[in-house]
């Protein structure tokens, strides 16, 4: 089970201690007094130590702590104190997205209670709400630290079709109303609201913001309403029943009327003939959920009405066949309240078919004994809400608690063994690690443990997502028995800590699609839930000649031939929002056309999604588009060389726009004075860190190199490592940082001759030669694990850790990059002033007018439009509305990426980075550099040679190809010596 936090922190570094002297390292925690310290405001000075909810509770029970029977209410407005800039209004407190708000209240009878908050989100970045709870100025349990509360959506108007025949998905809109819920587990580990313990006499309560602004109406402390069984349910509303007995009402489940999320948007499905509405060929925006409702707190809930008082039946076509194996459950409410408990646990079974099923005790069961719901007349809300379950919650709450304890223990051996283990030594992990072999024995019997309650769950069927758990038992086993086979299996056994998360995370999601839902009589007959067999036959065949008339590489409304023709380029190996575009993409663009450019400008668009490859040759047989969008940030000069592209600085208005995007974010597009693309996205470099593990270890942030190196060698003795990718975008960093440039000012040759230049490459390779940084790794797994607790790296890694490293929330946070101390002086040589140069290179995509468009004045309307911010800030909240936090856009428009749902502090570290922004300038030839660099760093790295005599060596080869280059083109070439 979860222990301690700061018993953790303490018992590890004993073991530290312990571990380093009997291995002669010297270099502990207490050691590294003199490592700087970085920003105050960074998270390790924000990790609270706290016990877990379970421990909390038992402490308190412990003491004599009761559940009193009283109700304290606390008006939101009467606070005690209250950060700047909040502000109050006649029904409340309006909170921003940071700052504190406190409460002072007396409390008659001490004991545990729940609270129910009454809140207002008001207008923020569409992001869920998240707050920190502090009792009496202190976090009272871990799970305290993320609460979270959800928005209300709808959809923002009716389904409507295209030219073509194809649904358009409706967008999504925020219901601003006030909403009512109890603190819980937004993890879903515990079912029931959390309960605090306050004590007899003056207390106080804190919210601490941390994401998204509300207003706070009313906070009470009471105990939440008992829930009946169904027995007393049934028994409680008695035998009033006018149903008739011929009822059946079905409410399409894309007609759901609010939604937590977003991303719970109407979805299409064609695999049925049976789906409603049906159509083999079209688009047709028949169900809802499906992989976008499998997040713990997602709920939906529709509207039916009823025609008279008396007992119903609910029943649903749904299909869970997305997680194999997976039963999914989901908490039924009517009007706000859960009727019974049974309802809160429904039971969804996995089945690769649609299946049509009544809600009863039995998930599989058809008719035989349903649960009966009893409704007066009128218009209901029918909610359903995704929760894991108390059998589910225990064991993912379990399997959480033993992946920190086994990553706890990995990283004690690791301080033995290192990262790769030498299979003939005996590394005596006897008595060097004695606590880590107790905890591998102890996980090993919680294992065993977890492994019988997900038998018992799954009612003894054989499932895949069995073989992580027995795959890691039966190798904790073999550890145990013999602790010098651990060396042996040392890769394997973090790779099984890495799939148990990974299993974890797949068992934590829920996801259900529902076609529809019936309110019936128990009397009636359910219809069939999937087709016959001449039926899907009739179906597929339907489908097979559609396919040779429709056009699947249109998007949306199709205009005629004199329309301006916009290719979407897509990356079939790698679509993200960051790199190019998918099918999601290019819908919510063209969505986004029809709704504002087209009516705005009367200019009709076309728009195509296409290979990124097919671009080219398209353009050279006369076929190309007007516009690209995605275009790879080296191709807007090579197609400029080539009179392929418009010089943007042709339009009068272009200037005005260049203000929308950093300083350097054209220069990657600029060549002889022209300018040949619009910045699309941008991204750069950020340092990312394990705020526990630097901690744990008594280090801080690195704010210079010097310090990093320091940071880097405590890491390292303790077996561990720093991540950066020997790429050309890291050297440039390092370039940049040591005042070099890739090229001459006039852009005629290279750069790389100086000595900033022969200084950057010897600390670049240095890393890797010197200092051992691995040159390959994968860098999401390790920094979860926390084998590598610092690395650089791109910023938009950030999106993927917070979907796919749950288990480390709160742990982790990302900063600037080291810099080396530049001064500035003054004509005598006198000092002026010194700073940080924090340099990083960017990455770009582009969008660009084709130079064969006939159409430059409307391609431009179309360009200025879709880079604006306007444009930018509502494509990038659609996308994350259908693709979650993983498909964050990283937008080149500044204003547009200020209204992203980034939280205020990591918009902060993201903008002090930005500020450092260097772009690396394309010339004709500049492949050459950057292949050359690569070869020169793995001479260096492979071969052991001299960082001066190679770089030189690749200066001569790309001066030639540069010229070479120059004089293709008819362009002036260097100046010789």
């Amino acid at each position: 089970m979860a222990t301690n936090n700061s018993k953790r922190i303490i018992a590890s570094l004993l073991t530290t201690s312990v571990i380093l002297s009997l291995s002669g390292i010297t270099a502990r925690a207490d050691d590294n007094e003199n490592v700087s310290v970085g920003s105050s405001d960074d998270l390790l000075s924000t990790i609270h130590e706290t016990i877990d909810y379970e421990s909390y509770i038992k402490d308190h029970l412990q003491n004599g702590a009761a559940y009193p029977d009283e109700e304290v209410v606390i008006d939101g407005k009467n606070f005690l104190e209250a950060d700047d800039g909040f502000y109050l209004e006649d029904d409340g407190l309006c909170t921003l997205e940071e700052g504190n708000v406190t409460y002072e209240f007396e409390v008659q009878s001490e004991g545990f209670y729940n609270i129910l908050l009454d809140y207002y989100p008001t207008k923020g970045k569409n992001n869920t709400i998240e707050r920190i709870i502090y009792v009496n100025g202190e976090i009272p349990f871990e799970n305290a630290g993320y609460i979270e509360l959800s928005r209300i959506w709808s959809d923002a108007e009716d389904i409507e079709r295209d030219s073509r025949d194809n649904d358009v998905r409706p967008k999504q809109a925020e219901c601003y109303t006030w909403l009512q819920s109890y603190i819980k587990d937004s993890d879903g580990y515990y079912e029931d609201p959390f309960y605090f313990y306050f004590k007899k006499g003056t207390n106080t309560l804190t919210f601490e913001s941390t994401k998204e602004p509300m207003k706070i109406g009313k906070v009470t402390l009471k105990q939440a309403p008992v829930i009946p069984s169904y027995t007393d349910y049934l028994s409680i509303n008695g035998n009033d029943n006018n149903a008739g007995a011929d009822v059946m009402i079905k409410v399409q489940g894309e007609d759901a009327v609010y939604k937590s999320d977003s991303t719970l948007y109407p979805i299409s499905d064609r695999t049925s003939p049976l789906s409603e509405p049906y159509s083999p060929s079209k688009t047709r925006l028949n169900e809802i959920g499906g992989n976008n409702w499998k997040k713990v707190g997602q709920w939906i809930s529709w509207e039916i009405d009823v025609p008279e008082n008396g007992y119903y039946t609910l029943a649903f076509r749904y299909r869970q066949n997305i997680n194999t194996g997976v039963t999914v459950i989901r908490s039924l409410s009517i009007d706000g309240e859960v009727p019974f408990k049974e309802a809160a646990e429904l039971k969804f079974l996995y089945n690769n078919d649609w299946q049509l099923k009544r809600l009863s005790p039995m998930a599989n069961a058809d008719t035989d004994n349903p649960y009966m719901f009893y409704l007066e007349k009128g218009k209901h809300e029918i909610k359903l809400e995704i929760t894991l379950g108390n059998e589910l919650s225990e064991i993912i709450r379990r399997t959480d608690s033993c992946i920190g304890e086994l990553n706890r223990c990995y990283r004690q051996l690791l301080m033995i063994i290192g990262s790769s283990a030498d299979t003939m030594r005996d590394y005596q992990l006897e008595q060097k690690a004695p606590e880590a072999l107790q905890i591998l024995a102890d996980q090993y019997e919680e294992i065993k443990e977890i492994r019988e309650l997900l038998t018992s769950y799954t009612s003894g069927l054989s499932s895949s997502s069995f073989a992580t758990i027995d795959n890691l038992q039966n190798q904790l086993e073999k550890m145990i028995n013999d602790p010098r086979t651990i060396a042996k299996q040392w890769s394997a056994f973090k790779d099984n800590i890495v799939s148990l998360g990974s299993w974890e995370l797949s068992m934590k999601e829920q996801p259900l699609e529902v076609d529809y839902l019936l309110l019936c009589s128990k009397e009636v007959a359910l219809p069939k839930a999937e087709a016959g067999f001449f039926q899907k036959l009739f179906h597929e065949f339907r489908k097979f000649m559609a396919s040779f008339v429709e056009d699947y590489d249109s998007i949306g409304e199709v205009y005629g031939e004199d329309s301006l023709e916009v290719w979407i380029l897509a990356d079939g190996s790698n679509v993200t929002s960051m790199t190019g575009g998918g099918r999601d993409q290019a819908t919510i663009i063209k969505q986004l056309a029809d709704n504002y450019f087209v009516p705005d400008t009367q200019i009709p668009v076309n728009i195509k999604l296409v290979n990124k490859d097919v671009l080219l040759s398209a353009t050279l047989a006369g076929r190309g588009p007007d516009v690209a969008l995605g275009v790879a940030g080296k191709e807007p000069i090579n197609y400029a060389l080539r009179n392929a592209v418009a010089d943007l600085t042709q339009f009068e208005d272009f200037e005005e726009v260049k203000e929308w995007f950093h300083e350097c974010a054209f220069e990657q597009f600029t060549f002889e004075g022209g300018v040949y693309a619009l910045p699309q996205t941008m991204s750069f470099h950020v340092m990312f860190y394990r705020a526990d593990i630097l901690k744990e270890l008594g280090l801080s942030i690195p704010n210079t190199w010097d310090e990093f190196y320091e940071v880097l060698s405590v890491i390292q003795k303790n077996n561990m490592n720093v991540g950066i990718f020997p790429d050309y975008t890291t050297f440039a960093m390092f370039l940049y940082q040591h005042q070099g440039s890739y090229y001459t000012e006039d852009g005629t040759a290279s750069g790389l001759n100086s000595e900033e230049a022969v200084d950057a490459f010897k600390q670049w390779s240095g890393n890797y030669v010197n200092y051992g940084m691995p040159v390959t790794f994968d860098f999401a797994n390790r920094f979860r694990t926390g084998e590598m607790p610092l690395a650089i790296g791109d910023y938009t890694n950030y999106n993927y850790l917070s979907v796919f490293a749950p288990e480390i929330r709160g742990l982790w946070g990302f900063t600037v990059v080291p810099g080396y101390e530049v001064s500035t002086y003054d004509s005598d040589g006198n000092v002026t002033s010194t700073r940080l140069d924090r340099s990083v290179s960017s990455w770009e995509t582009a969008s660009i007018i084709m130079e064969t468009s006939d159409q430059k004045e409307e391609a431009w309307e179309f360009l200025k439009w879709w880079m604006s911010s306007e444009t930018q800030s509502e494509y990038g909240n659609e996308i994350e509305s259908v693709l979650g936090v993983s498909g964050r856009v990283a937008t080149a428009n500044l204003e547009a990426l200020s209204n992203l749902p980034w939280s205020s502090k990591d918009y902060a570290q993201l903008m002090m980075q930005m500020q450092e922004v260097k772009a690396i300038p394309e010339i004709p030839g500049s492949y050459y550099t950057e292949r050359n660099i690569k070869n020169a760093f793995y001479t260096v790295y492979n071969n052991n040679e001299d960082p001066r005599e190679t770089l030189q060596d690749i200066v001569k080869t790309i001066n030639s190809e540069i010229d070479a280059k120059r004089q293709e083109f008819g362009l002036p070439l260097r100046a010789r010596e």
